[in-house]
């Protein structure tokens, strides 16, 4: 049976690495290629959980020092927990195919495609964001020119002159501007 060692809290066999201070480059899940080059390169591929971490495959190089092998082991493990936050990020900001579906995205229907169903939809937030800060009138003077209402009837409605309203309708649809520029 093949010795063990324990190093930084990884233990690994150590027929595959005989390094008194070594440190471990992550290899992408899949990677192949990457795989084949260090091979052939000679260097020491291990298949290892590090602490706090699933198994994953890694190439395992020798630091001239502790200090140094610690460092470099802390910039890996940095950059590895970075690039799950971001992969978790990506993933929390997509909709899924079936959510679109549920959202009333019809595949057959060529004229839209999933981006066009996406900026739609950050545009639609956008608009009722701006929309919830606008105080009541200026909201209903909004709701009067989007179903077309009479500016008369909704000036009786809210007890205002016409003249109070269109300033007020104005003041909306200029706020809303402003907010929604950046959609265009």
């Amino acid at each position: 049976m093949a010795n063990l060692v324990k190093n930084n809290d990884v233990t690994t066999n150590t027929a595959a690495l005989n390094y008194a201070h070594p440190y471990f480059v992550p290899i992408d899940d899949g990677d192949e290629v990457t795989l084949k080059y260090y091979k052939s390169q000679d260097v020491p591929v291990a298949h290892i959980a590090l602490p706090g971490r699933m198994k994953h495959y890694y190439a395992v190089f020798n630091a001239d020092t502790q200090e140094e092998a610690d460092l470099m082991n802390r910039t890996y493990s940095a950059w590895m927990k970075k690039d799950m936050r971001d992969q978790k990020a990506k993933s929390d900001k997509e909709d899924s195919y079936e959510k679109m579906l549920e959202d009333g995205h019809n595949p057959a229907d060529n004229s839209t495609n999933p981006e066009e169903i996406l900026a739609y939809k950050v545009v639609i937030n956008a608009l009722n964001d701006a929309l919830s800060d606008l105080t009541e009138e200026k909201l209903r003077a909004c709701q009067m020119v989007a179903q077309g209402e009479s500016q008369r009837k909704v000036a009786e409605e809210l007890g205002i002159s016409r003249r109070t309203l269109r300033g007020r309708k104005d003041d909306a649809l200029s706020e809303l501007g402003r907010k929604m520029k950046n959609y265009k």
